[in-house]
């Protein structure tokens, strides 16, 4: 079932963020390989934070391998924003059935994470 399109610009996002940090690949568009870390998840998307500066622009394909608490997830995802700093936003596009479970599971395990209720209402990265 599609999530409900945001409403005003200041609703982008349908689920929450949550810190983390992990390790990420990715491929541009099928060809370059990158390397950077996960700064940020949520069940719609993330921040990656590169290695090294990419060509990257809104609208490229990525495909994703990323590691979080020790669960592995391969996604395909669209970057929707690169920052100044060259931080990409992203969104996931297509993830198997089974790996969404596995990311329900995370964002819900974080949920219920004191650390992370704590730091939650000022998680603006």
């Amino acid at each position: 079932m599609p999530l409900p399109k945001p409403t005003t610009p200041d609703d982008r996002r349908r689920s929450a963020r949550h810190r983390v940090h992990g390790p990420v690949d990715f491929r541009i568009e099928n060809w370059h390989l990158r390397r950077g870390r996960i700064l940020n998840l949520c069940l719609d998307g993330c921040l990656i934070e590169p290695q090294y500066t990419t060509d990257c622009v809104p609208g490229d394909t990525l495909d994703l391998r990323f590691e979080i608490n020790r669960v592995a997830f391969r996604a395909r995802a669209t970057v929707r924003r690169v920052s100044d700093s060259g931080r990409l936003g992203v969104e996931i596009a297509q993830l198997s059935s089974r790996s969404l479970a596995k990311l329900q599971d995370l964002v819900a395990e974080l949920e219920s994470s004191p650390a992370e209720a704590a730091s939650r209402p000022n998680d603006r990265t």
